[in-house]
């Protein structure tokens, strides 16, 4: 009899131990609920936010690009080289856009050429084709393959490859750099690599003051208000 009484006694406390442990496991799957949707419901509340932020951006963006683009084009202005430390920076309707353009590659240039391939550099101002180029110096060297040739003249001649000004075989074995003579910054120029039939080789061009004119230009406009950035990117033909 007295057992039998201890025996009810343990299944009430069993029963209520696991009845909390169930209390616990509900509450805290609810508030893992809670706390899911509250997070879901935070970000969705940013993303308007960021939403409604951003057109007023992008128009700002759109306006700068057609006014750099129009200035490029027509060639009244150039936009500060994106390779500088300040870019051009315009308040539009509370809108802070900074403004650059890239007309060059980096120097030095890095190329790749299959075999007996042919590639055509010209050294002009990206920037205002009627104006001076201003180059005062070019180099090419063969990194890795097997052979190559340049060829260097100004613009004006018809057939570099036939009456270059110069021309030079490289060969990663033998002489590996060609350098120009101290060019005339007055002058456009025209150089012309033709690899050798034996691999595809590496090479790299270097110029000076400026790299190689990248044969695009690219405008980049940047807006930003209240926290929120974005970038326009528009390509134009040199």
């Amino acid at each position: 009899m007295y057992s039998n009484k201890i025996k009810k006694i343990n299944n009430r406390n069993d029963q209520k131990g696991v009845t909390l442990l169930l209390s616990i496991l509900i509450l805290s799957a609810i508030t893992a609920i809670v706390f899911s949707v509250a997070a879901i419901a935070l970000n969705e509340v940013r993303t308007s936010a960021d939403l409604a932020k951003t057109e007023p951006i992008i128009k700002a963006d759109e306006a700068m690009a057609e006014d750099g683009l129009f200035n490029t084009v027509r060639g009244y202005s150039t936009l500060p080289a994106c390779s500088a430390s300040q870019t051009q920076g315009t308040v539009f309707n509370g809108v802070t856009v900074s403004s650059c353009a890239s007309y060059y590659f980096n120097s030095p240039y890095a190329f790749v050429m299959t075999p007996s391939a042919r590639r055509d550099f010209y050294l002009y101002n990206p920037t205002n084709q009627g104006a001076n180029p201003g180059y005062t110096s070019a180099s090419i060297t063969i990194v890795a393959g097997s052979t190559g040739t340049v060829y260097f003249c100004p613009f004006a001649v018809a057939n570099c490859v036939v009456t270059p000004t110069s021309s030079q075989t490289l060969d990663v074995n033998g002489t590996t750099t060609w350098n120009s003579p101290v060019l005339d910054p007055t002058i456009e120029y025209q150089i012309i690599v033709i690899n050798g039939v034996g691999s595809t080789s590496s090479y790299s061009f270097t110029t000076a003051p400026n790299g190689l004119p990248a044969g695009t230009t690219t405008i980049i406009n940047q807006g930003a208000k209240q926290g929120v950035t974005r970038k326009l990117q528009v390509t134009v033909p040199q």
